[in-house]
């Protein structure tokens, strides 16, 4: 799909999460269901072990939201997002320090800004990184909707498209810290401001 502009970059071809690796995170946390939530804490506990920047991170994003159910899909979500990249990545995922981190969120910023001062632009951001993280995208859209679902109403929008969107941020940096197989680190934090 040929894009007329965007601020996002393209997602490295050697850092897309497959469906698959979506589908065996999942998998796994259903054949543990009755422990979900210590499956959960367990990721999350691996998450800021390994990528405490993006933790603590998401921890403040999520400590704002009053509303219970925005709270509880925003942990779910930053965690089986997590845990599909280090699946899909054990070896090749690096550490996403606090510069990445303002990157991925100020390119975020930066192509909202750029397609929303365009009348005649059709695509959102979140569609512009689907392009990329098809199957990530799409599973957290799926469980953001079913949130919605769920919370019948009730549910606070403000608050739920916030965790939405730090969640794009969370995809944007993990997907720029995964190294090719061959070493290749990918674009630099210059190339991506």
């Amino acid at each position: 799909m040929f894009l007329r502009k965007a601020a996002l970059r393209p997602v490295p071809r050697w850092a897309i999460v497959d469906e698959d690796v979506i589908a065996s995170v999942e998998a796994s946390l259903e054949d543990d269901e009755k422990n979900l939530q210590e499956s959960l804490d367990r990721g999350y506990s691996d998450l800021d072990r390994l990528q405490p920047t993006i933790a603590l991170w998401m921890a403040d994003e999520l400590s704002r939201m009053r509303d219970e159910l925005v709270q509880s899909v925003g942990y779910f979500l930053s965690v089986t997002v997590y845990l599909a990249f280090r699946e899909a990545f054990p070896t090749r995922l690096r550490e996403v320090d606090e510069g990445m981190l303002q990157i991925a969120e100020a390119t975020l910023t930066a192509d909202e800004e750029l397609r929303a001062e365009d009348p005649l632009e059709i695509l959102d951001s979140d569609d512009v990184l689907a392009i990329s993280q098809p199957s990530l995208v799409a599973y957290v859209q799926h469980h953001v909707g079913e949130a919605l679902d769920q919370g019948e109403g009730e549910v606070d929008l403000d608050e739920l498209d916030r965790v939405y969107r730090a969640l794009l941020v969370q995809v944007i940096a993990l997907s720029h810290a995964v190294a090719s197989p061959t070493g290749e680190l990918g674009p630099s934090r210059e190339a991506l401001a």
